[in-house]
């Protein structure tokens, strides 16, 4: 009698033990309502529309703004530029106190024309003049700092190259705006040194049908910026599409962009190749 009451208990431990604990669910908020925003085109320029978030209840958002000048934001209110034309998307996205997840809304835009500025001081500096084919190169300074980098727009704490210091293939490289068209050629000379790749020249054939962009104000500090197409670069492969001119003569060009993937920023001195 006691064998047979011990092996009751062992099997009937056995089995508790193999059942699953569940736990008691966690009452989850609801899902929050798609967001509300409004979005309008500016009067004085076409290329730019004004997005506001009229969401009540929002302790988080952030806008996408593919094909934009920002490409996101997370602002409530938050003006963004298009350089080109085409059909875009303006996506808001939302997380409301006492909700569970993530709500989204999305509106189009449509840009009719791509950004040309008219032919002004900086432009005339750019290319090297106002006239049908006016044309400037720029090229690496060989003075001490041609490339400096930082964690913020103009500092240089992380890197200073040295007079000299950079490589031939650098030297060697020309980039060149064109009032025609606005077009952009980056000439390489066959090679081009790749950030990935221990800073190794490399064989690169860089694309020729580019089209360059310049926003007056559109800089960090309100500087004028130029926006080169998603994938060219000015200086460095691992640099953005975007620069804020902080220097233009017609013989120095010095600007500033951040890393490719965030983290940092280059500035960059240039010389007038003509």
């Amino acid at each position: 009698m006691i064998k047979k009451t011990a092996a009751l208990l062992f099997w009937a431990t056995a089995i508790a033990a193999c059942t699953p604990f569940l736990e008691e669910e966690i009452p989850q908020g609801p899902l929050p309502d798609p967001p509300v925003f409004s979005l309008r085109y500016l009067a004085s320029d076409s290329n730019s529309v004004v997005v506001e978030d009229l969401t009540p209840g929002i302790f988080d958002r952030i806008w996408s703004f593919p094909g934009g000048q920002p490409d996101k934001s997370k602002q409530q209110k938050d003006t963004i530029f298009f350089p080109r034309s085409g059909e875009y998307t303006v996506t808001l996205y939302v997380s409301k106190t006492g909700g569970s997840g993530t709500a989204q809304a999305g509106k189009p835009v449509r840009i009719y024309k791509d950004a040309i500025p008219p032919c002004d001081d900086v432009v005339k500096l750019l290319v090297g003049g106002c006239v049908p084919g006016a044309s400037r190169c720029w090229t690496f300074s060989r003075f001490a700092g041609a490339v400096t980098v930082g964690p913020v727009p103009g500092s240089g704490e992380w890197f200073k190259s040295t007079k000299d210091g950079l490589q031939n293939e650098q030297y060697d490289d020309r980039f060149c705006f064109s009032l025609n068209d606005n077009r952009f050629v980056y000439e390489n000379n066959g090679l081009t040194i790749d950030p990935w790749k221990g800073y190794a020249p490399v064989p690169y054939s860089p694309p020729k049908d580019q089209a360059w962009t310049l926003v007056p104000r559109g800089g960090v500090g309100g500087e004028p910026r130029i926006i080169l197409p998603e994938g060219a670069f000015l200086g460095v492969w691992d640099a953005s599409n975007i620069y804020d001119i902080v220097v233009l003569t017609e013989k120095e060009l010095v600007v500033r962009t951040p890393f490719l993937k965030g983290g940092g920023w280059f500035e960059l001195y240039f010389v007038s190749a003509k």
